[in-house]
């Protein structure tokens, strides 16, 4: 199977790519479907090991939580695209996972989508968990006929190691966004600030930053009740005081860690596209990325896509307060750098 993955610090313009992918005829453009395995906020760890098909279809199709109770709180993300005011399912009783993102890019009919795997997927043997994913990008390929897979998910740069170790056949696509830029818009975003509100119950509660969230919510302190608990009231998110140079530190950690582990991948088998490139030529990159991935940038698809693009949505840090955009520029240089030391590497000599 020819299969790709987008991976991202979140932020960095991938949502927009999935839809350009998917106005491709031959692409499977698949989203978010690590949070679909993992859960929001990556709370759950990765299901690996082996797993039957019941297990499997268990895992996509029960509901997420907190993922209902941002539909529930008006704080649906961009990549959520099930149709919550028509669709059979309501954030209320719970919403099958897998059709927030992943069915309701492929398919104007995600319950429809969903209804076919629920009489294929429960019949399948017990084999590891990467044949099953494999298996299941498969059968969503041929039954759409879109025969190259391109998965992506908000923040899966740093399971490069984790989809290295799985999935070795692979090829990964590292899409990236400056630096503060980026940062300013997950200092805006309902799930990272939801992150940063589950490490300062961490530390409140004197856990580590690594905890889980079932382990933060064992020792919950009463502050975060009802937040970080049912009923997951994240109506308050939007008014916590969180300066954006915090977010340029996750931006670099990220960064940093994801370039290290995509720099020891062999030549050739990764590369790199930057979110204001695709806006301000999106045929050309479009291109480049269309003969990475294996298939044709033809006339009508580089059309349709690049309708998608806005080239207005870069560059919004600049208009922050200059005091505020000399800290964040501060937090996000690590990852800066890191990134333009790869740019210096892979530039052509000139000659």
């Amino acid at each position: 199977m020819n299969l790709t993955f987008v991976v991202s610090t979140g932020r960095a313009g991938s949502t927009l790519l999935s839809r350009m992918l998917h106005e491709h005829p031959d692409v499977l453009s698949v989203s978010e479907f690590f949070a679909v395995l993992q859960g929001v906020l990556r709370r759950n760890a990765y299901p690996g090991g082996e797993l039957d098909g019941a297990a499997l279809w268990k895992l996509v199709s029960a509901p997420d939580p907190i993922a209902d109770a941002l539909v529930r709180d008006g704080l649906a993300s961009p990549e959520m695209f099930y149709p919550y005011a028509t669709g059979r399912y309501r954030p209320q009783a719970g919403i099958p996972v897998i059709c927030h993102s992943t069915l309701s890019l492929l398919s104007e009919d995600p319950d429809g989508l969903l209804d076919v795997l629920a009489a294929e997927l429960p019949g399948w043997p017990r084999r590891s968990a990467a044949d099953q994913y494999r298996a299941l990008f498969a059968f969503l390929a041929g039954h759409l006929g879109r025969p190259v897979v391109v998965e992506r998910s908000g923040g899966s740069l740093i399971l490069v190691r984790l989809l290295r170790r799985e999935f070795p056949e692979a090829r990964f696509v590292h899409m990236h966004r400056d630096g503060p830029d980026c940062a300013l818009s997950m200092s805006k975003f309902p799930m990272f600030r939801l992150g940063i509100v589950t490490l300062r119950a961490a530390l409140a509660a004197g856990l580590p930053a690594g905890s889980t969230l079932a382990q933060i919510q064992a020792a919950l302190p009463d502050a975060y009740a009802g937040v970080l608990s049912p009923p997951y009231d994240l109506t308050g998110l939007a008014g916590l005081d969180i300066a954006p140079s915090v977010f340029g530190g996750i931006w670099s950690d990220m960064v940093t860690g994801g370039m290290a582990a995509l720099g020891a991948l062999p030549t050739g088998t990764w590369s790199m596209l930057a979110y204001e490139d695709l806006l301000a030529d999106p045929a050309a990159e479009l291109r480049r990325l269309a003969e990475f991935i294996g298939v044709a940038a033809t006339p009508g698809w580089l059309a349709a896509a690049g309708a998608l693009a806005d080239p207005v949505r870069a560059g919004a840090a600049a208009r922050l307060d200059p005091a505020e955009l000399g800290r964040l520029r501060d937090a996000c240089a690590p990852g800066m750098a890191a990134i333009q030391a790869w740019q210096a590497k892979a530039a052509p000599a000139a000659g």
